[in-house]
């Protein structure tokens, strides 16, 4: 209307000359802009999916909502924020990429906003990666909770804090951890008969020393699996103060398998416990000793997680990837000891925010005890958010893990997949649309036919045409597996609820130089915890083990 006014006979002059089509082409260009509103939000960042995320997303734009929530990222097509909420993410969440895709910024990011939340962590690193340590520590000193923060890092004691990962449980629980320092033999008749006689006795052995309350450690038990004058010492003391107490008795039915007069057959108690006590001594000496043989651990898992303290474990799977990995399956052995004290207490003393569970390069240290964890951990308030490179890292332990954890997770977020089979089984996850395919047939014919042998040829001359219009239903992947594979780095497709899909960025947390050159250096708490006597009978080590047997013990470790 301005341009019009501006370019009437009224305004003669040449300002008005000018200013009324540039009036003119601003108004165009700003109806145009409104009109191509929705083709440009279509692209807004970089993706060649090309797909249109379901328009559901979770608002999030106040403060209070923002703490009941996590931000995964932004879609492709829009720039929308996706936000998970936590009564969701307690549905667990599944993370599968290649190496170097944003598998560790996008579980970085979800941590920080945790952390920043006042939420616990348990972060479990298949790999070293001091990296990733100063960066934790970092976003420690930024949401002024450094004072929560708790480092295991068995491959370097001097910036760990001590834990023992067999102290805390009961003896069925404390046997499971240490039996998984045995391969599996289920799929072995004779070699399972072992495996449980193996447990039946470390589970009775665990329950004495309990049932003497003292404190006990790696070194302690190898010395029992090793010394019949050990285990004697230990049924003296149970004999003295519980006399009655069903671990008492327990043990001395268990002793008097391997008695032989008035002595305990020790060859036949070895070949029981099949040379578990020589792996356990392996986590009470060296480095891995110096972290974990300890009567009064600086971390105890269920304490520090119901305090919504961060702890972050660093394995050393480069170096010592047979250690490292048993290590993590006894961290997460504990876990669900954490888990089922967590799910025992009223409903208003489970941590809130939930206890966050994060376990990168999960392949290394899984086992079937995990399955449990994700049926059952949702009702102690509890995240887990395992990653895996492939299938196969699942499949390597059984299927029924893997069909347990794709069944029991809530999201499943998926980055550039490296396989064809991972790549199929996620775009069969993600789901089938059906699609309309139509298609158009035209033809045409000519014919001409004359008989020329006659006086009177007779000729016959046609011609047709003919279109086809044709419709037919049929299912296609709303995400190729070929789809999946391109994925760019940062990019990822995430299942909402198994009905909602999103193709997003994922933002990566960085922090300025400035604030990292004010950022001290990272130094492990000096934490003094309640103190509790131990059983310690390596003071008494020359009484119980012969030099011989002790050169035996260290060779058992070392092969």
């Amino acid at each position: 209307m301005a341009a019009g006014i501006l370019t009437s006979p009224a305004f003669p002059d040449m300002a008005s000359m000018v200013a009324g089509p540039a009036l003119a082409a601003g108004g165009a260009s700003w109806l145009a802009w409104r009109y191509l509103r929705e083709w440009r939000q279509r692209h807004m960042l970089p993706s060649k999916l090309g797909f249109r995320s379901d328009p559901q997303v979770i608002a999030a734009g106040r403060h209070e909502a923002i703490r009941e929530a996590l931000l995964f990222g932004y879609t492709t097509d829009k720039g929308l924020p996706v936000w998970g909420s936590y009564q969701d993410l307690m549905g667990h969440l599944v993370v599968k990429g290649q190496s170097g895709v944003g598998k560790t910024v996008g579980q970085s990011g979800l941590m920080f906003q945790h952390i920043l939340n006042g939420g616990g962590v348990l972060f479990i690193d298949g790999k070293l990666d001091y990296e990733t340590l100063e960066t934790m520590h970092q976003m420690m000193v930024w949401a002024g909770r450094e004072g929560d923060f708790r480092v295991i890092n068995p491959g370097k004691p001097e910036i760990s804090n001590t834990y023992n990962p067999i102290l805390d449980g009961d003896s069925d629980e404390v046997a499971a951890r240490c039996l998984s320092l045995i391969p599996d033999t289920s799929n072995s008749p004779g070699a399972d008969h072992f495996r449980q006689q193996a447990n039946q006795g470390i589970s009775t052995l665990i329950a004495a020393l309990q049932r003497t309350g003292l404190a006990y450690n790696f070194i302690d038990l190898t010395i029992l699996l090793q010394s019949s004058a050990a285990l004697d010492y230990l049924e003296r003391i149970l004999t003295r103060e519980a006399p009655d107490a069903p671990e008492r008795i327990n043990l001395s039915i268990f002793l008097n398998q391997f008695r032989r007069g008035k002595g305990i057959n020790i060859e036949a108690l070895k070949s029981t416990f099949g040379g578990i006590g020589g792996r356990l001594y392996m986590f009470g000496t060296g480095k891995f000793g110096q972290v974990s043989n300890h009567y009064n651990p600086q971390v105890r898992l269920f304490d520090d997680l119901l305090a919504q303290r961060v702890i972050y474990v660093m394995l050393p799977t480069m170096g010592k990837a047979e250690a490292a990995s048993n290590y993590g399956k006894m961290v997460t052995g504990d876990l669900r000891t954490a888990v089922s004290w967590l799910q025992d207490l009223p409903k208003e003393q489970r941590p809130w925010p939930p206890t966050f569970g994060l376990f990168d390069e999960a392949g290394s240290y899984i086992t079937k005890a995990w399955d449990r964890l994700f049926e059952q951990s949702r009702s102690s308030h509890t995240i887990l958010a395992p990653a895996f490179q492939t299938d196969a890292n699942l499949e390597a332990i059984s299927q029924e893990l893997r069909e347990m954890v794709e069944g029991n997770t809530w999201f499943k977020q998926y980055y550039k997949l490296g396989t064809q089979a991972t790549a199929e089984s996620a775009a069969e996850m993600i789901g089938m649309i059906t699609r309309v395919q139509r298609s158009l047939t035209m033809s045409d014919s000519e014919s001409a036919s004359s008989q020329v042998l006659r006086t009177t040829p007779e000729s016959n001359e046609g011609a047709a045409s003919g279109v086809a219009y044709q419709e037919r239903e049929q299912e296609e992947y709303r995400i190729s597996p070929d789809q999946l594979k391109r994925l760019d780095r940062g990019e990822c497709v995430l299942t909402y609820g198994g009905d909602r899909v999103y193709n997003l960025r994922v933002p990566m947390i960085q922090f300025s130089d400035e604030f990292k050159e004010k950022c001290p250096p990272f130094t492990p708490r000096d934490i003094t915890p309640p103190f509790r006597q131990g059983i310690n009978l390596f003071r008494r080590v020359g009484e119980f083990l012969s030099a011989e047997s002790q050169q035996t013990l260290e060779n058992e470790a070392k092969g």
